[in-house]
């Protein structure tokens, strides 16, 4: 296949998220392995027309993907949504790159059930996210006996409402919970730990993105993996293969999501394959604007953008290990260990190493 130029919208509003900078990085590796430049463009900006070419659009607000896909058709291009969930949007049919959360969902559910979990809620759901409309759907789709209380939108921040859930508890009918990502996951499990709940004997919890921040937690969180790097570089092999083709086609290229369970909390993994759904919302501002959201999604940048070696150096320092101790574990120099975290602290604006260590137990403890 010929190099090409190809052309990018990106929601402003996801610039510099650790999901979006995966699925920027996985574009850009994959056109670089193919020798295609990439253009970025803003909806508003002016743009020539792109008559009968292809355009990639990343975003998950409704209503940004809508305007970004009618100025695609508006310049004369088809555009390819690069999206975990949302395709086809409501008026436009079109290509695009999704997870198959409908049978994450599906399985994630079935499993609980073969636990004796028969009682599961969706807590945490995102209104804005065109994404979460699509796990809502597949919830509802999955659950045998669904009550109207069996799925949880937070209206207002993550801490509001999984501190509204975890206040109303005793009085809640459930024996598991399915989490909208892992940061809800792991704002409940720390509530709940907390009062005293023993864990995951009272609630199974289900996070779902497959988190650094909650693999290593006291109680490692069982999550539904999202590989958005991989989505990135199926972005440029599906524009290259729509560019190929030969006609006017819309295609979607659909990547699995594994249940990644714990040894903390086992669970058989049930597989089952149904339909996708796809879901209306209207857009909103504020969902991860609370303090425990904001540091854990700081904490799970910094490990995002971490080296192996860097992230167990922060999984040390975490721990109250010294340089020495550090390097011993890691066969590294106490002089290339320090070098390390004083990059760190640089990179991130931490005034020392204390600085640092106090934000990430925040986290982990």
């Amino acid at each position: 296949m010929k190099p090409d130029t190809i052309h990018i919208f990106m929601q402003p509003e996801i610039r510099g998220s650790f999901w979006a900078d995966s699925i920027r990085q996985g574009i850009a590796d994959a056109a670089r392995g193919r020798g295609d430049v990439l253009v970025a463009h803003n909806v508003g900006d002016a743009i020539p027309e792109l008559p009968s070419r292809l355009a990639l659009v990343v975003g998950n607000s409704r209503g940004w993907l809508e305007g970004a896909v009618a100025r695609c058709i508006e310049l004369g291009a088809r555009p390819i949504i690069v999206n975990a969930g949302m395709l086809p949007l409501r008026q436009f049919r079109c290509s695009g790159v999704v997870f198959e959360l409908e049978e994450a969902l599906n399985n994630c559910v079935r499993s609980l059930e073969a636990q004796g979990r028969g009682r599961t809620v969706l807590l945490g759901v995102n209104p804005d996210s065109a994404t979460d409309q699509v796990k809502a759907d597949a919830f509802i789709k999955a659950s045998r006996d669904l009550d109207p209380n069996d799925i949880v939108w937070a209206n207002d921040n993550i801490d509001s409402c999984t501190l509204d859930f975890a206040d109303r508890f005793d009085s809640i009918d459930c024996d598991s919970v399915i989490c909208a990502n892992d940061t809800v996951a792991i704002c409940l499990l720390r509530l709940l730990r907390e009062r005293g709940y023993r864990l995951p004997e009272r609630l199974y919890i289900v996070g779902i993105g497959n988190s650094y921040v909650g693999a290593r937690l006291a109680l490692p969180l069982t999550s539904i993996m999202f590989d958005y790097h991989q989505m990135g570089c199926a972005a440029i092999r599906l524009y290259h293969q729509l560019r190929e083709c030969g006609f006017d086609c819309n295609m979607t290229l659909s990547l699995p999501c594994r249940l990644v369970i714990r040894d903390s909390a086992p669970l058989n993994d049930v597989r089952i394959q149904p339909p996708k759904l796809t879901a209306d919302t209207q857009p909103r501002q504020g969902y991860f604007d609370s303090d425990n959201a904001r540091c854990i999604i700081h904490v799970e940048s910094i490990l995002q953008a971490s080296d192996d070696i860097d992230r167990e150096i922060l999984y040390g320092i975490t721990r109250g290990e010294t340089c020495d101790a550090i390097a011993e574990r890691l066969f590294f120099s106490d002089r290339a260990v320090r070098y390390r975290l004083s990059k760190l602290l640089r990179r991130y604006g931490y005034n020392d190493r204390s600085e640092l260590e106090l934000e990430f137990r925040r986290v982990f403890d």
